[in-house]
């Protein structure tokens, strides 16, 4: 599974509807204050509505200090309250089935039962060809200002299934509906059958008394489908809306969006009632129970296609990793406690590597990238050293030879322990701490470990390249690459390195001609995406530059994009 695309729409710069397409690398040019790195604050502000539900974000947790948003009044394009900030978020579903929201329903005596089996049989292969025919969703929020509250809303939450849209929740102000239930989309219908189609008199133009033509028939088929989810679908008595048990996942009042818990317990309206079909004796009771099944596990279906595709996307979100543009730089007093799980400042990648949660393989991984030649070849190398603390007396006593190995080994097995790295300089093997090299360490040295640490799914990236020469920011490509290859992550970097560009470029042409250097990964056009972020008529626009099998741009760039070297050289 993983994120594709986001669009974005009157949140800070951007006004008009804006998409980008997201790849396992995704790099964000253009000039100061064009508007890329809003396209990551976006991603962070989704991420905490999610999670949260704080629409009124200053900060983010993810964020930390680095972000700034100031809240809805700050971030709404233009502080203009009438508007609605919208942020929508695309997923690839191959091979990720939409997670249950509910416990199975209890059957009692009746299951196992032929009967019951023939019908749960029916309903089971209906519900497996949707989830099989899923391949693709996407997640919308809608923010407003209310008047009358005096602070954000969520005003809408939207679910689109195989590219168009499913459901979409709304708050009107007084109590929440579903404004939109799209039975045919493609992700739950099936094309007519021929036969349907005649059935149904799909392929006949009834007010005028004829036949379609050919081409009237081939511009209807789109909607000549018949939903798999009529037959399956919950019935409730009294004419109670199929979307009644969808509530049980919204528990907050005025609120469109779910908090996409799993439910142990339902409140579901009357099944509907099978009297009025004159039943007697025991079928009575059976169809009683079936009827009182559908709605439960027809609701739970329902609550699966509206709600799991939210589920997953706040799932994938977890593994959001950010590095603003300025790197912290270690003093000797080492990390400061209160901000040990901060990525955006590199401060968590430094804790990361101290921790003995984490295997000697990582601090290995790291200093590889750090020293290697045909890496960052930076000079250094990385070491753990670990420390424990025992008290004046007890370190008197074994300086002094007074405790014997067996009292000593238990001392220092109950001693506190700690960790710090160390910098080793590869020709003079000094070992030096953070603070004593050049600010250029702390800066790359948060984004390697970024990509290599396990458990992150996007890693977003202002200026990787910031203090860092030209031959680092090549290697960083190579960083990139392999953490989205080996490692599953995808990279939002918003960057002004042609040198970074270059080697993905490079990489794209060596894999298609075969000449990867040994120990090389592969990577093809398709895994790249690179997006020019211009100011237009209409507001902020997203270029995307096509790149071919050759490492070649197959569209031209805007103006202004990295054309200074020509005019230095020729001009």
């Amino acid at each position: 599974m993983r994120i594709t695309a986001i669009e974005i729409e009157n949140f800070k710069g951007i006004s008009e509807r804006v998409r980008v397409e997201l790849k396992p690398i995704t790099l964000l040019f253009g000039a100061n204050s064009a508007g890329k790195s809003t396209i990551l604050h976006a991603l962070m502000y989704m991420k905490d509505v999610l999670d949260r539900r704080n629409l009124d974000a200053i900060t983010t947790p993810v964020s930390g200090p680095a972000l700034d948003l100031g809240g809805f009044r700050r971030f709404v394009h233009g502080h203009d309250l009438s508007r609605t900030v919208r942020i929508a978020l695309s997923l690839d579903l191959t091979g990720k089935e939409l997670p249950r929201m509910a416990r199975f329903y209890d059957l009692g005596t009746f299951s196992g039962d032929k009967k019951t089996d023939q019908f749960l049989d029916s309903h089971d292969q209906a519900w497996s060809d949707i989830l099989c025919w899923i391949k693709s969703a996407k997640v919308e929020i809608e923010v407003r200002w209310d008047k009358k509250s005096c602070k954000p809303v969520a005003s809408a939450y939207t679910v689109g299934l195989n590219g168009s849209d499913f459901i979409r929740i709304e708050w009107d102000g007084e109590r929440r509906k579903a404004t939109t239930m799209n039975w045919l989309n493609p992700a739950v219908s099936r094309p007519m059958t021929e036969n349907e189609r005649r059935l149904c008199w799909f392929d006949y133009d009834l007010e005028e008394g004829r036949e379609l033509t050919p081409q009237e028939k081939e511009d209807a088929t789109p909607y000549a489908r018949v939903s798999a989810l009529q037959t399956v679908k919950p019935l409730f008595a009294g004419k109670k809306s199929t979307l009644s048990g969808l509530l049980n996942w919204l528990p907050r009042s005025q609120d469109p969006i779910s908090d996409f818990s799993y439910r142990e317990d339902l409140t579901l309206p009357e099944a509907i009632d099978w009297s009025e079909f004159d039943f007697k004796g025991r079928d009575y009771r059976f169809y009683q129970e079936l009827a009182a099944w559908q709605a439960w596990e027809g609701t739970e279906f329902l609550a699966r296609l509206a709600f799991g595709p939210g589920k997953l996307l706040r799932e994938r979100l977890q593994g959001l990793r950010y590095i603003g543009p300025l790197r912290a730089r270690l003093d000797r007093q080492g990390i400061p406690s209160d901000e040990l799980s901060d990525w955006s400042e590199g401060l968590a990648a430094w804790k990361a590597l101290e921790s003995e949660e984490n295997s000697s393989d990582l601090i290995k991984q790291v200093s590889q990238w750090l020293a290697d030649k045909d890496r960052l070849n930076s000079g250094y190398e990385l070491e753990r050293k670990h420390r424990a603390q025992v008290d004046v007396t007890a370190f008197r006593q074994i300086v002094e030879g007074d405790l014997d190995r067996a009292r000593l080994l238990e001392l220092l097995k109950e001693a506190p322990k700690s960790a710090e790295i160390k910098l080793v300089d590869k020709r003079s093997r000094l070992q030096l701490d953070p603070s004593d090299v050049g600010v250029g360490i702390s800066q790359v040295l948060p984004i390697v470990v970024a990509a290599v640490v396990p458990g992150a799914s996007v890693v977003a990236i202002e200026q990787p390249e910031l203090h860092i020469h030209p031959a680092m920011q090549v290697a960083v490509g190579d960083l990139f690459i392999e953490g989205a290859t080996k490692h599953g992550m995808s990279f939002l970097i918003e960057t002004h390195s042609e040198h970074l560009m270059l080697r993905l470029l490079r990489r794209i042409r060596e894999t298609t001609e075969g000449e990867l250097p040994p120990g090389g990964v592969e990577l093809r056009p398709e895994d790249v995406s690179v997006v020019y972020v211009q100011s237009g008529a209409n507001g902020v626009e997203m270029v995307p530059l096509l790149i071919d099998e050759t490492g070649e741009f197959s569209t031209k760039w805007p103006r202004g994009f990295f054309d200074e070297r020509a005019e230095e050289l020729f001009g």
